[in-house]
C-alpha cells in the first residue's frame, strides 16, 4: 500500500512540475511577444529612444541599430505589423522566437511592401527581455 501512496505521491509531483514548465514557457511567450509589440509601437512612432529601449544594449547590433533608425524614420513613410509570432525555446541565457513582420509604405511612396520572417534572439537585461539580435530567412515582397 505505502508503494502505491509514493507511486501516487511521484505521479502527483511530476504532474505539478510538467504544468508549472508549461506556464513558465507561456509567460517567456508572453513576454517575448510584448517585446516585439513594444518595439513595433515605438517604431511606427518614430521613437528612436523607445525603438532603441527594445534592443539590449550590449547587443552587436545596437550600435548600428541606433544610427540607422533616425534615417529610417526621416526617409521611409512605412508602417510595420507583427504577422506572426511562435515561441521557440530558451536555454539558460538566451530564448528564441520566429517572428514574422510585415512592412507596407504609403500609396505613392518608392517604397515596396514586405513580410520578413526572421528567427529572433532576446537576452534580458536587468530583468527585462530585450532582442539581442535576428536573422532573417526570407523577404517577400507584397504590394
Amino acid at each position: 500500500m505505502r508503494q502505491i501512496a509514493r507511486g501516487l505521491g511521484l505521479l502527483l509531483f511530476s504532474m505539478v512540475a510538467v504544468a508549472t514548465g508549461v506556464e513558465a514557457e507561456e509567460e517567456l511567450s508572453a513576454a517575448l511577444r510584448q517585446v516585439v509589440e513594444n518595439n513595433l509601437a515605438a517604431y511606427n512612432s518614430k521613437d528612436v529612444a523607445g525603438t532603441m529601449r527594445s534592443i539590449h544594449t550590449k547587443s552587436p547590433d545596437y550600435p548600428a541599430m541606433q544610427l540607422a533608425l533616425p534615417g529610417q524614420f526621416s526617409d521611409l513613410d512605412i508602417r510595420t505589423e507583427l504577422a506572426n509570432f511562435q515561441y521557440i525555446g530558451h536555454d539558460d541565457e538566451f530564448a528564441v522566437a520566429r517572428v514574422k513582420l510585415k512592412t507596407v509604405g504609403q500609396p505613392g511612396k518608392p517604397f515596396a511592401g514586405n513580410v520578413i520572417d526572421t528567427i529572433a534572439v532576446f537576452y534580458p537585461e536587468e530583468g527585462e527581455w530585450k532582442y539581442w539580435s535576428n536573422l532573417v530567412l526570407g523577404v517577400e515582397l507584397v504590394q
